[in-house]
């Protein structure tokens, strides 16, 4: 009897190890992208024309970059805003601006499933605005 438990540790052990082994390629592929923020943020990087017209002023682009493995929104008004990714999802980012608080960004995909828009909200401002990349 002892001989069966002991050999069914060791199938048990096994089957651990395999499991392991098989899943370690999509780990390695998943940890790699992860670790290159150029990569990562690659789809939204980009100029996005938005229309302030609400706000008394025309349009206005805002610049999403890559730098020193930070993702960033340049849009003018401050100083660059550092991007936070929301967690769990994969288009969603939040910064807080010094004058207006929380601000939040969606990156939307068209028909092609490219990224073309972004949205932007500022409850403080009561703004709620579609940026659109340019080409």
């Amino acid at each position: 009897m002892l001989t069966s438990i002991h050999k069914r540790r060791e199938f048990i052990f096994a089957a651990a190890w395999a499991a392991i082994f098989a899943a370690m390629p999509a780990l390695a592929a998943q940890t790699a992208a992860d670790r290159d923020p150029a990569k990562k943020y690659e789809n939204y990087v980009g100029k996005y024309e938005f229309d302030l017209s609400t706000l008394g002023g025309g349009t206005q682009i805002f610049e999403f970059y890559v730098k020193n493995g930070a993702f960033w929104i340049e849009y003018g008004f401050t100083s660059p805003g550092e991007l936070t990714p929301t967690e769990g999802t994969a288009d969603q980012f939040s910064f807080t601006d010094p004058d207006d608080g929380l601000s939040k960004l969606t990156f939307q995909k068209d028909a092609a499933g490219d990224y073309t828009k972004v949205r932007l909200v500022v409850a403080s401002l009561e703004l709620d605005i579609v940026g659109t990349k340019q080409k």
